[in-house]
């Protein structure tokens, strides 16, 4: 069972789910709206405090049991990816804990005591005769090499977000980076040979990463994000920022294309007068300002990388609006791909990054053969309960339905 925690500028995440069969079942979730938090820092400690408390006791009640430990999403800020090589002796069939131990030897030697490891992934494992292998667990070898791409950042920076998790009573059990959770959502088996782009689209920020056969190489943060979107409803039609953002959400399209010339909405505006808001109109307005950011993200991703790409994986709440698939087709010939979130519960591309880290740990732990839950005996058999008395619920509505 996992539990994880998306601190963005403009709403806070927390799922919490179980794997079964190679699926994730979602038991509880939440989004809040963050206040403190702006472009992935901590501005007011109280308001991100008060934000993440309110995303707790939501997860909390819904589960009937405390929340101790998560996963912690961490923003591109400081990306620094250096390959590190280690070796151990082992005269034996390859096992979990020898890769575990290569992989700890191997960051002892290299990485330094007051940096923190945000992203670690193993490149290729060389065992006996120079046999390059990506798992070489179960071959008979008497020395395992491994090459690692690591990523760290000064402890101070993260001391913060550790400081104010520890204020709300909860303990990080793990650290990754959000982009690298996007990925594991929108990549497939056709790209994970290859060469690509993953962007996520924030509220105040979008985060951009170069990554090859499933390694991060380069990243970087644009300060620019759907804000820009409801600043400029604001403007047009004299309304306040909560309506606009509203607006946006769920009445315009990121596409005039698909946006109805008929339909209209009545809203009132700061000055107390009514306006009739009409679709295609405050579409085009959405339109345009996406247009622009894409433009931006293209621009920053030719500076990342002069090497041509193949796919670009593309996520964030905004990804959700009608006709957004098309906004990209003018700007990337590579292939597109639009983060689908699917599992009840959390339905939507803001859940991305909190379900794809708990991805990325799940997929860590099995590799390394190590058995991994982050709620107790006492606390799983609780949430079981629960499970089956709401399935239980849900069926007999079901035949009662059906019945009548």
């Amino acid at each position: 069972m996992f539990a994880s925690v998306d601190l963005g500028s403009h709403s806070i995440k927390i799922i919490v789910c179980r794997k079964v069969d190679d699926k994730y079942c979602v038991l509880a979730s939440t989004c809040v709206k963050s206040m403190g938090i702006k472009r992935g820092f901590i501005k007011d400690k109280e308001q991100a405090l008060n934000s993440l408390k309110e995303a707790i006791n939501n997860i909390e009640k819904d589960l009937g049991i405390k929340l101790h430990k998560v996963l912690l999403s961490f923003p591109l800020y400081n990306l620094n990816t250096t390959i590190e090589s280690g070796e151990i002796a082992v005269s034996k069939v390859v096992s979990g804990e020898d890769i575990r131990e290569v992989i700890n030897k191997t960051v002892k030697e290299n990485i330094d005591s007051n940096s923190e490891i945000v992203y670690l992934e193993p490149i290729v494992f060389e065992v006996d005769g120079g046999i390059q292998v990506v798992d070489p667990k179960g071959l008979e070898t008497n020395n395992l090499k491994a090459r690692l791409a690591v990523s760290t950042i000064d402890k101070s920076i993260l001391y913060e977000y550790l400081e104010l998790l520890n204020e709300a009573e909860l303990s990080v059990d793990d650290l990754v980076y959000g982009i690298v959770g996007d990925y594991m959502i929108g990549s497939n088996r056709d790209i994970e040979r290859k060469l690509g782009v993953v962007v996520n689209i924030g509220y105040s920020k979008t985060e951009i990463a170069i990554i090859n056969k499933g390694i991060l190489l380069k990243g970087t943060i644009l300060p620019i994000g759907s804000r820009k979107i409801d600043k400029d409803i604001s403007y047009v039609y004299k309304l306040d920022r909560e309506t606009s953002r509203e607006l946006k959400e769920n009445f315009a399209n990121s596409s005039s294309l698909y946006a109805d010339k008929n339909d209209y909405l009545e809203v009132t505006n700061i000055s107390g007068e009514s306006v009739n808001i009409n679709q295609f109109e405050i579409s085009q307005v959405v339109e345009a300002r996406l247009e622009e950011l894409i433009k931006s993200v293209k621009l920053e991703i030719n500076n990342l990388t002069n090497r041509e790409i193949s796919y670009i994986i593309i996520t964030g709440g905004i990804t959700n609006m009608a006709g957004f698939a098309y906004l990209l087709e003018n700007e990337f010939d590579e292939e597109k791909i639009i983060c689908n979130v699917t599992p009840m519960g959390i339905r939507s591309n803001i859940y991305s990054t909190g379900l794809g880290i708990i991805e990325c740990i799940d997929k860590k732990m099995k590799f390394r053969e190590i058995d991994y839950n982050m709620f107790g005996e006492d606390e799983i058999k609780k949430l079981t309960a629960k499970e089956k008395v709401c399935r239980d619920s849900l069926i007999s509505k079901l035949e009662a339905y059906l019945k009548d």
